[in-house]
């Protein structure tokens, strides 16, 4: 009609007036998703789950909507006498009361009572699955920060310290050093063991102490990381069965068997493109049946995402299960937990020998920094470096060579005591004054106000941290 075109000007404005809508929904729906945002209690791994799947499956659950209730998901033919009144009730009940598929290459339609087997039910419901699948994939997250919270380890606010961007100045750091390392040597000690006596907090309800267990958060960690697992594993399953349509028992691997055979995309009955509608009309009192060929728009864009989801459950299967290996062979077994922490404190002292500390070692692996003390140690080697673990870690073996009160040990730090002679500011690259000499292998990134190399003397002692050997070598000539 001619009262219905509009001039180039007015299409240019609404054009406009769409953009500016579509970009406001967009804007909207970023807002709603700001609460997947990681934080530092989790490795790349459980990202790849919680966060990362989960925002791609709700993002797409969102623009299937708004292609099914905002545009026109379903396209019908009908035939020369039909009146065009009769297009958009025809389309809309096929749309809701679902559309068969059949071979197209045959001459007949099935009979009336045997359409049922073949009916396409699944795809008002794909938002909605979507929706389900998001949330299974959320829900372990939010139970690993319901129940580790209530440990006495608050992994955020321990990360926050260790990230601090205060710690490029050399005084903040050590002063954030020395404080994580006393809060995390109090907590690791409240951990109690089983067989050893601890002053438990419910007389009555002992079941409730568990949390306080030498290896409550760890055990706890694994079993969220086991519950990832098994969640890509039932997602895979319901899948198959939210879009069973042949034969085949699981999708991804019939829609691989498709391809295989040379059967193209539109071909596989999986996500059916052209269907069959029965629409039955009471005219007069007589119940009319008429039968139109139906294309579903939506399967086009849908058959994509799905196998793009099985493809990606795959992998996340895998990964999911070597990252649980990875945690339990790296953390469990007492070997590993002891080399952890003698590699970190190789890296703070070069001189450090382990046969030579090898029963203060088991103990203080064993008895002071426990299981969970490992597993927090390993968060923040994950979330603020090396360096950070390393630190913290020679803190808190300062701190338990103190508190033993051994002779031998007692003699091991007088080895380490500086002399009388030595003036601790000529040392180009200290941190502070120390009772000890050590000779890191790693340099933290700081602010350094006394670092100048050049004016170094070949009477200047050894510095706090290693050069590279041609560094040394200049000094020397």
């Amino acid at each position: 009609s001619p009262f219905l075109q509009l001039s180039p000007k007015n299409t240019i404005i609404v054009t406009n007036i769409t953009q500016k809508i579509c970009r406001m929904v967009f804007a909207e729906i970023v807002g709603t998703l700001s609460f997947l945002q990681p934080q530092a209690d989790d490795d790349i791994f459980d990202r790849l789950h919680y966060y990362y799947t989960t925002t791609f499956l709700l993002l797409t659950a969102v623009l299937i909507s708004l292609k099914m209730f905002g545009g026109r998901p379903i396209e019908c033919w009908l035939p020369a006498e039909y009146k065009s009144s009769w297009e958009d009730y025809t389309e809309m009940y096929c749309w809701a009361r679902n559309t068969y598929v059949t071979a197209f290459e045959d001459d007949n339609l099935p009979e009336v009572v045997n359409r049922e087997y073949t009916m396409v039910s699944y795809y008002q419901w794909v938002p909605f699955f979507l929706v389900y699948v998001a949330f299974s994939f959320y829900a372990p997250c939010l139970l690993w920060r319901l129940f580790y919270d209530k440990s006495g380890i608050r992994l955020k606010d321990i990360m926050a310290f260790a990230n601090d961007k205060a710690n490029v100045v050399p005084n903040q750091r050590q002063a954030n050093i020395r404080g994580l390392s006393a809060h995390l040597s109090s907590v690791f000690k409240h951990r109690f063991r089983i067989g050893e006596k601890h002053p438990y907090h419910h007389k009555v309800f002992k079941i409730f102490n568990v949390r306080y267990y030498e290896s409550y958060l760890t055990y706890l960690y694994l079993a969220i990381k086991s519950m990832f697992l098994m969640n890509v594993l039932m997602q895979m399953y319901f899948m198959s069965r939210f879009l069973e349509l042949d034969s085949h028992r699981y999708y991804g691997y019939g829609i691989l068997y498709d391809l295989i055979m040379g059967r193209g995309w539109k071909e596989s009955s999986n996500f059916p493109v052209v269907t069959y509608c029965d629409m039955q009309i009471r005219i007069l009192g007589h119940v009319q049946r008429h039968t139109v060929q139906c294309v579903l728009v939506i399967n086009i864009f849908t058959e994509k995402i799905f196998f793009i989801l099985w493809l990606w459950y795959t992998l996340l299967s895998f990964i999911s299960f070597g990252s649980i290996l990875s945690w339990i062979f790296g953390s469990i077994p007492f070997n590993q937990r002891r080399q952890f922490v003698a590699r970190r404190l190789e890296l703070a002292d070069v001189n450090f020998e382990k046969s030579r500390y090898r029963h203060e070692l088991d103990e203080f692996v064993r008895d002071y920094i426990k299981i969970d003390g490992i597993f927090v140690l390993k968060m923040i080697t994950i979330h603020s470096g090396i360096l950070m673990c390393t630190d913290i870690v020679d803190q808190m073996w300062d701190q338990y060579l103190e508190e033993s009160g051994n002779q031998v040990i007692r003699e091991i730090i007088e080895e380490k005591n500086y002399g009388d002679d030595y003036d601790r500011s000529q040392s180009a690259v200290s941190i502070e004054p120390s009772i000890r000499r050590k000779t890191s292998v790693l340099v933290p990134l700081m602010s350094r106000e006394d670092l100048n190399v050049t004016d170094q003397s070949p009477t200047t002692p050894t510095p706090q941290f290693l050069r590279p050997p041609s560094s040394r070598m200049t000094a020397n000539v």
